[in-house]
């Protein structure tokens, strides 16, 4: 009988010690993760992509997108570059597990949605332009980004904030 009381103690504390290493391994991804958000956010929140974002929806459909990234002016070029980028970087870290896609969804996702439709043909004639001029893997450009667009699609930002214990709002 006295075995199995050990018996019984050892498994509870071997349970115990698996849930406190668990939850230490989660907050030690969360810590790892914090700082790259913040940074990601501070960022997306920046003038300059603010007013990427601005050119993006209020300008781009003036210009020749066929043209890829030719087709804007030079200024509005580097500005939707530097979006683009932007979003393909994040999406690369999503994919790669550096940071998990429901924050990001329920934060950007709005955006990435709005500014990967309204940038795809250019997307597309950029990558056109890429294979006719022969450089190495041509589709691979803002292919991060299309797939963080999927992603967002599939995880939309309602049900990402909505999916976190501490929301209390309703879906909309």
């Amino acid at each position: 009988m006295l075995e199995i009381a050990a018996l019984v103690v050892s498994l509870v504390a071997l349970a115990l010690t698996g849930a406190v290493s668990f939850r230490q391994l989660r907050l030690t991804e969360h810590a790892n993760t914090l700082p790259v958000l913040v940074d990601l956010f501070r960022e997306h929140r920046s003038v300059r992509l603010a007013q990427a974002r601005q050119v993006v929806h209020e300008q781009l459909s003036a210009y020749d997108l066929s043209a890829g990234l030719a087709g804007p002016p030079e200024d509005d070029r580097h500005l939707v570059r530097e979006l683009a980028w932007f979003y393909d970087n994040l999406g690369a870290l999503v994919a790669h597990g550096v940071v998990d896609i429901e924050p990001v969804s329920g934060y950007l996702g709005g955006s990435v949605i709005s500014v990967w439709e309204s940038l795809q043909p250019l997307v597309q004639a950029e990558r056109a332009k890429r294979t006719r001029n022969a450089m190495p893997d041509p589709n691979r450009w803002q292919e991060y980004f299309e797939n963080l667009y999927h992603l967002v699609r599939e995880t939309p930002a309602d049900r990402a904030r909505a999916g976190t214990h501490l929301w209390r709002l309703p879906q909309h």
